[in-house]
């Protein structure tokens, strides 16, 4: 579990991620949060299915180092309810590097705790010397987004059709 001033970041378990896709009510009592039904973003509705089959998968398989293959929750202190959820793609790779990714509730957009939520994961992450460089993909169009990367340091490496490509390296954190 990490916390921030706002927020609480919990990593899912794999039966926890099993109560995430087929009882999310069952889910929040687990985490003794509140349950509201999310309002995730259209444009991430495919990701976040797919990186629940993911999330699920590997969780059991990798069950020594679970938090890097699953969904953090992040979850308003003052509610107590979640409201998104962050994670890694996997432990790193054999040149230090994996991917983050974020996704929040529409209602919370706009306040700064998809930011607050990005830089507690990445000092967590960085905890370990063999993490080097961490990168993110986000739509071209989703500005709000790109803007939670630089606010994080994250630098821009390139461009394609559909997406922007982002990166930050270990020595920006020391």
């Amino acid at each position: 579990m990490l916390e921030t001033n706002r927020l609480i970041l919990v990593p899912l378990t794999h039966e926890q991620l099993l109560l995430y896709k087929y009882d999310p009510p069952a889910l929040a009592k687990n985490l003794g949060v509140l349950y509201v039904e999310r309002q995730h973003d259209p444009a991430t509705v495919g990701d976040l299915a797919e990186a629940l089959e993911f999330w699920i998968s590997q969780t059991f398989l990798q069950s020594h180092r679970f938090e890097w293959y699953t969904n953090w929750e992040i979850i308003l202190k003052e509610e107590p309810l979640a409201i998104g959820g962050i994670g890694f793609s996997g432990f790193m790779d054999e040149d230090g590097k994996t991917m983050v990714g974020y996704g929040l509730d529409v209602r919370y957009h706009g306040k700064g705790y998809a930011s607050e939520a990005l830089q507690a994961l990445l000092t967590w992450g960085f905890r370990y010397p063999e993490l080097k460089t961490v990168v993110a993909d986000a739509p071209l169009k989703h500005i709000a987004s790109h803007r939670v990367l630089i606010k994080n340091g994250f630098v821009e490496t390139h461009r394609d059709d559909q997406l922007t490509h982002w990166k930050i390296d270990r020595a920006s954190q020391l």
